[in-house]
């Protein structure tokens, strides 16, 4: 089986990238704010499990100087492609090891912080208990693994899709015929239950047309594979437990929250389930959940789970919300809309608060430390606000509130990007080396963006050495010097916003 498995990596490889939401900032972040003394980010050990290419270790390593990484994957083919990434960015803090996960041990010593990020439900039992072992050998006593897997309820539909493509394509060897013909059963599936008027018929159709627009290797990684288990959070939690493992959080803290039911379901669920676990596992049922990104942390760890707003007082705060008002009223009482681009939303009257989050707006997408935003919003109000010692404590409420319904992000570091290009303009080097492939590129907050062809024509040029002038005159060498410098600026102002520029 796993030698099968190891040959179908390498006859089609699985997309590898970064993945924004296993970053050991936000697996630092949630464990603040349940108690926990995580590592600091900066200075940190990493681990990931089935780490591929390197395509979402790299940029980690890339961005974080001071910190450890390691990565293993069976693939030997892939290791040696994030081998040579690795050498064209003369990264010295990371390591890729052609390594069968079983075959890890406790010659490498402890992380902070341990990833498996699609691996888990798409590996052999055997192995799956190596994940988790690893995380009960490996991890450090306030460290924090990251696992994430296929659940049940929501698998049951997709498996039905996953099911067809398989029988359809049972008699096909090589991997580009399979998914060909994979496609040609989604495209029967969503033509035959086009006018459908069952719901059943109605999620198959949904599940068929999202898989269609996904990339071959997605298709036969994730559909065609023979393994792919999906599994009960319960089932998942219990299998942990038995490691020594206990649940911590989701990666994304707000699917942890009922916000999306009505108060009447929420105070049902809180009486049929008081505990945490039994109330994440009706969750899953009420939304038909199909994945789970969960955080574990050693049983002997603390966990203090009433969360409270004074957590965040150390943290970066950053938001991509706007206000639904043309011209917010930062001064009076008069409640304001800021809406991030989900439809998540915060509604607030509390003029500290508007003028907070104003403050955040300018400074898209990068951070601001709390104590720093408390001081420009009070800045912001001026004579229209009388300061007093409960500042602090209610903006650190809303804030917190915020977080929790999507509105505002919280970090425990300050990421490594400006928002100014400065006078001689830096790229990241990841950004600029992945430029060179294609059109999709890992920026500094570990997010996969797309950039367009100017991008790609000026991230090579920001090397951090030439001016403003210097680099006018190479990107538009016939245009008058002033008109280059204007095209220069607008360019350099859309790479700083979306995190492509270098601090």
């Amino acid at each position: 089986m796993t030698s099968a498995l190891r040959e179908s990596y390498d006859e089609l490889p699985y997309p590898s990238s970064s993945f924004v939401q296993t970053h050991p900032d936000r697996l630092a972040t949630l464990g603040r704010l349940f108690g926990l003394t995580p590592a600091a980010v900066d200075r940190c050990r990493v681990l990931e499990v089935g780490c591929s290419e390197g395509g979402n270790l790299i940029p980690l390593a890339a961005a974080l100087p001071d910190s450890e990484f390691v990565g293993i994957d069976f693939s030997a083919t892939a290791i040696s492609k994030g081998a040579a990434d690795i050498s064209a960015l003369q990264l010295t803090n990371i390591r890729l090891l052609p390594t069968d996960i079983r075959d890890f041990d406790s010659a490498f010593g402890t992380f902070d912080y341990i990833i498996a990020h699609g691996v888990y439900s798409w590996a052999p039992k055997d192995v799956q208990e190596s994940v988790l072992a690893i995380c009960a050998r490996q991890l450090a006593p306030n460290g924090i693994a990251y696992v994430s897997y296929n659940t049940l309820p929501g698998w049951h539909a997709r498996g039905a899709v996953r099911d067809a493509m398989r029988y359809h394509t049972r008699q096909f060897s090589d991997a580009k015929t399979k998914v060909l013909q994979a496609r040609a059963m989604l495209d029967f599936l969503a033509e035959s239950l086009q006018a459908t008027k069952s719901p059943w018929g109605a999620m198959l159709l949904e599940e068929a047309q999202r898989v269609r627009q996904q990339p071959d290797g997605y298709i036969y990684h994730d559909h065609l594979e023979a393994v792919n288990e999906p599994l009960y959070f319960h089932e998942f939690i219990e299998r942990a437990a038995r490691h020594g493992l206990r649940y911590l959080a989701e990666a994304d803290f707000w699917n942890m929250l009922a916000r999306d039911l009505s108060p009447d379901v929420g105070q049902t669920l809180a009486r049929i389930a008081p505990d945490l676990l039994q109330r994440e596992q009706f969750l899953d049922f009420l939304r038909n959940r199909t994945f789970r990104q969960t955080l574990l942390t050693h049983e002997s760890a603390t966990l203090i789970r009433k969360v409270s707003p004074e957590r965040i007082f150390g943290m970066q705060i950053a938001t991509r919300a706007r206000p639904v008002s043309d011209a917010p009223d930062e001064y009076s009482e008069a409640p304001e809309v800021f809406r991030a681009s989900q439809g998540e939303q915060l509604t607030t009257g509390r003029p500290l608060t508007k003028a907070a989050m104003m403050a955040l707006l300018q400074n898209v997408p990068a951070a601001i430390g709390f104590d720093e935003l408390c001081s420009l919003a009070q800045a912001r109000l001026g004579a229209h606000h009388v300061a007093s010692g409960d500042d602090r404590n209610a903006l650190a409420s809303d804030m917190l509130q915020s977080f929790a319904a999507g509105v505002v992000e919280l970090h425990s570091i300050r990421l490594p990007f400006v928002i100014e290009p400065g006078v001689r303009p830096s790229a990241s080097a990841v950004a600029t080396l992945q430029a060179g492939r294609g059109t999709q590129v890992t920026n500094l907050r570990h997010e996969s963006i797309a950039i367009d062809d100017e991008a790609r024509r000026l991230l090579p040029m920001l090397t951090g050495k030439r001016t403003e002038r210097e680099l006018a005159t190479l990107a538009w060498p016939g245009d008058p010097e002033q008109v280059a410098l204007g095209k220069l600026r607008q360019a350099l102002s859309g790479l700083a916003r979306r995190a492509l520029l270098a601090g």
